[in-house]
């Protein structure tokens, strides 16, 4: 059976997977993502850098929830409103944008929006089910 806590730490995997690709790695990133390399400017690179650390930093704060018999609502609903977000934003970035230009990079964007949307909605779900606490 998927428990919260699980879904919590798949969550956490993720987080800090990405982070660490993001930090480690941002010019691939950027490369990949964007389809004119010249016009990608440092500051693109320096964005990822530093969302790898939010990454990072979220994630290991997911997993030290995550370890809680039952964390609290208010946290669960903090997190799934991060994961909500980071699908909006996704969403945002691939319709008005120019950031994410190749298709390889489209494509990955929107599975990674929906696989961190479910986790957003899993949590959620998740959490109601085991009531007040």
């Amino acid at each position: 059976m998927i428990t919260l806590n699980y879904v919590m730490r798949v969550n956490a995997v993720s987080c800090i997977a990405f982070g660490l690709i993001f930090l480690l790695i941002p010019q691939d990133v950027v490369a990949f993502l964007t389809a004119d390399i010249q016009r990608a400017s440092a500051d693109a690179a320096k964005a990822f850098t530093m969302l790898g650390i939010g990454l990072i930093l979220n994630g290991l704060f997911l997993a030290a929830v995550s370890l809680k018999p039952l964390p609290s609502k208010s946290l669960v609903l903090y997190f799934s409103i991060t994961d909500f977000l980071w699908v909006l934003a996704s969403i945002a970035i691939l319709v008005f944008s120019q950031w994410i230009t190749t298709e390889s990079g489209q494509v990955v964007t929107l599975a990674i929006a929906v696989m961190v949307g479910v986790l957003g909605y899993l949590q959620l779900i998740k959490r109601k089910a085991l009531g007040n606490g």
